[in-house]
């Protein structure tokens, strides 16, 4: 009972027609909670206030049966998503896939600072290095994605069941050496490895890493 604070970004508002609404936060302290908040759509500041990019403080009321939105402030602003449109494309990918994916109220603190520092230090000239990062996080915290340094050069890989081979094998599919090296370093990097080393990644090979990633997605996470 009572009121607690936490950080957190907006995963989904939506409003009632007695213009109360609930909305979807991705919390430090909770993970994705869901809260009702009274006559929002009549509190202009407040509705402005709960957008997305934004880095909130949070302040949670505990009822016995259910948590409701007791305040919010802006703590960090990330303007870039609304000023360039393949970073805003990227950044709605993100919040629909956590949205989506995610537990209900199961703390994730390592997964919500990197999630957060990758929102806070996304750069449009590498748009395509975080993209891909953020989907090797996601998939990696939820336990489908593979070490893929089990085998070394060009292999043969099934995204259902993770197999690896250095021959071919029905429902194997090809894949190059530094595609696989690719997706290694991300899955092992930490955000700070991957800021400081993301440049020299062979962005020729992005192609292939991302579709090898959505066909994990597909068959993992649809």
């Amino acid at each position: 009972m009572g009121e607690t604070k936490t950080q957190g970004w907006l995963l989904k508002k939506t409003f009632l027609s007695n213009d109360d609404a609930f909305v979807e936060f991705f919390t430090e302290s909770y993970g994705r909670v869901k809260l009702s908040a009274r006559k929002l759509r009549n509190s202009r500041k407040r509705n402005l206030e709960i957008d997305f990019f934004r880095l909130l403080e949070i302040g949670i009321f505990e009822g016995r049966q259910s948590k409701s939105l007791h305040s919010v402030a802006t703590t960090s602003l990330c303007s870039l998503f609304s000023q360039n449109l393949e970073v805003s494309e990227m950044g709605f990918r993100w919040i629909e896939t956590l949205q989506r994916v995610l537990p209900e109220e199961k703390p994730t603190p390592i997964l919500f600072e990197t999630v957060s520092l990758l929102l806070q230090n996304v750069d449009p000239q590498y748009t395509l290095h975080f993209d891909l990062f953020f989907r090797v996080v996601v998939l990696n915290f939820l336990g489908f994605l593979p070490r893929f340094d089990q085998v070394r050069g060009t292999c043969f890989f099934d995204s259902q069941n993770f197999r690896f081979s250095s021959k071919a094998f029905p429902g194997g599919t090809s894949m190059s050496d530094r595609a696989r090296q690719i997706i290694e370093f991300l899955r092992r990097s930490d955000v700070t490895e991957f800021f400081e080393k993301k440049e020299n990644l062979p962005s020729e090979y992005f192609e292939e890493v991302g579709d090898i990633l959505s066909d994990i997605e597909e068959y993992h996470l649809s």
